[in-house]
């Protein structure tokens, strides 16, 4: 159905009481008086109660790197997604041999079964590790080119195997590696993205915390940003056509990269976040077009514990960061959420966008074309990246939906700060005669039966249709 679309800003919260959430008993809003006046004459006015729980949807939230399953399902109210990284020798273990037991039992035997989204990495190198091989031996045995990363464990010398960054053997293998995890992983809908580590310590796309005895290591070894953008980046784009994909910034130099893959679904994060702040202005970039992710450099007793600091510290530089990049996704320290629950449950709302519906203009009487005004704000920080599409629905006694209407509205144009009036004409053609309720829901596509997304709102059924009013198709 053809509408058209305002943006103003709303200067009061507006109120009703609130309506019951469960499915086929939800009551509509009661009536109230709008202020401005109604829009034509004979139109009833409903006032939608905000509501400030925790939402979970999609393309947003927090992201949860694994615990003891029992605090996994505790906090699943509260993250959106799951995430873990992997050595590349534990998902191929020889040439061509696969063994994806790991992430499997990750994503499927944990996060999937509370009903949370997954994403993930593969790591070449992994400092953090006292492995010597965190890309598999197989590799350096066919290339015979490597660097070794020297480390002390419990006093013992140690070594890692770290891969020559230009090394054609690595890269080819690698990319083998990439087409595979496509092959099994690309397009699946519970992944919510996949990070490209096969570039530096961690897959950070740096070379620092590296001890290899080459002088100036980090500068030496680092690949031109065509070479990384080729042969580092390319083969993901390639593996994963249908699935988001993150850099994890890493220089200034790769900046004119990180800015050109942006325009092919390739977004950046930026891991370190407290502790440094050089890549937030790249990664400000990326608004308005891709979701941006924040990873903490330490967790938050590191600071909390620092008598000069304190965990407001930690809070504070959280939010400058926040104003900066926009994120949609930051990483969720247990051990911050224990100790700022109200700050950790607010937040998970505000970042991404946030909707809500505001006010409904309808009639009582639906006959013929009946235009129906519906006003939305968006109370997060960015606008919503995924697809996302309004349609209206007159509900039956048991919630459910007897007749869609489909909408152009566009809801990826409603900003941040702002509250979009949005003009529709429905009809009652092909609706037995009968009382409903009328209600609005936001779908990620308009094949799927019901609505995606959660709004900040009373009047929510549980199938996530947003009752405004009652009306009489006669």
């Amino acid at each position: 159905m053809k509408g058209k679309t305002w943006l103003f800003a709303l200067s009061a919260l507006l109120a009703v009481s609130p309506v019951c959430g469960c499915k086929g008993k939800t009551p509509a809003p009661k009536p109230a008086p709008a202020d401005p006046p109604l829009p034509e004459e004979g139109m009833t006015a409903a006032v939608l109660a905000d509501t400030d729980d925790v939402l979970i949807n999609p393309g947003k939230g927090f992201v949860y790197y694994g615990g003891a399953y029992e605090e996994l399902k505790e906090l699943s109210y509260l993250y959106a997604v799951g995430y873990h990284r992997f050595s590349w020798s534990d998902l191929e273990t020889a040439d061509g041999v696969y063994n994806f037991d790991k992430l499997e039992k990750s994503w499927r035997g944990y996060f999937q079964k509370v009903g949370r989204k997954f994403a993930f990495g593969v790591m070449s190198v992994n400092t953090s590790s006292t492995e010597e091989y965190i890309t598999p031996q197989f590799v350096f045995e066919r290339s015979g080119k490597y660097d070794l990363h020297h480390f002390l464990d419990g006093g013992e010398e140690k070594v890692q195997y770290i891969p020559k960054w230009d090394d054609d053997v690595y890269l080819e293998e690698a990319a083998e590696f990439a087409a595979e995890l496509g092959r099994r992983y690309n397009g699946q809908e519970d992944i919510a993205f996949v990070d490209i580590l096969t570039y530096g310590n961690w897959g950070e796309q740096h070379l620092f915390g590296l001890e290899t005895g080459i002088e100036n290591y980090s500068e030496k070894g680092k690949v031109s940003p065509a070479f990384f953008r080729d042969r580092y980046i390319k083969p993901y784009i390639e593996a994963f056509p249908d699935t988001l994909l993150y850099n994890t910034w890493g220089y200034d130099d790769l900046n004119g990269v990180y800015r050109e893959l942006m325009e092919e679904r390739v977004s950046v994060r930026r891991n370190g976040i407290i502790s440094y702040t050089n890549g937030l202005d790249m990664l400000a970039e990326a608004y308005g077009k891709l979701p941006v992710a924040f990873e903490f450099a330490r967790g938050y007793d590191h600071y909390a514990e620092d008598p000069e600091r304190g965990g407001a510290y930690f809070n504070q530089k959280l939010e400058e960061a926040i104003a900066i990049a926009k994120p949609s996704y930051i990483e969720l320290d247990v051990d911050w959420y224990r100790a700022n629950k109200e700050y950790c449950e607010e937040l998970a709302n505000r970042m991404g966008y946030y909707f809500r519906l505001k006010r409904a203009w309808y009639k009582e009487e639906l006959a013929g074309e009946t235009e129906v005004i519906l006003e939305f704000r968006n109370d997060g920080i960015t606008p919503v990246y995924e697809p996302c599409y309004v349609v209206l629905a007159l509900l039956d006694g048991e919630g459910r939906a007897v007749k869609k209407y489909a909408t152009d509205i566009d809801p990826k144009a409603w900003l941040p700060g702002t509250a979009s009036q949005e003009n529709v004409t429905i009809t009652a053609e092909d609706v037995p005669a009968g009382e409903y309720r009328i209600a609005a829901g936001l779908f990620e596509s308009l094949d799927d039966e019901l609505p995606a997304y959660l709004l900040g709102s009373e009047g929510g059924t549980a199938d996530k249709w947003y009752v405004f009013g009652n009306v009489t198709v006669s």
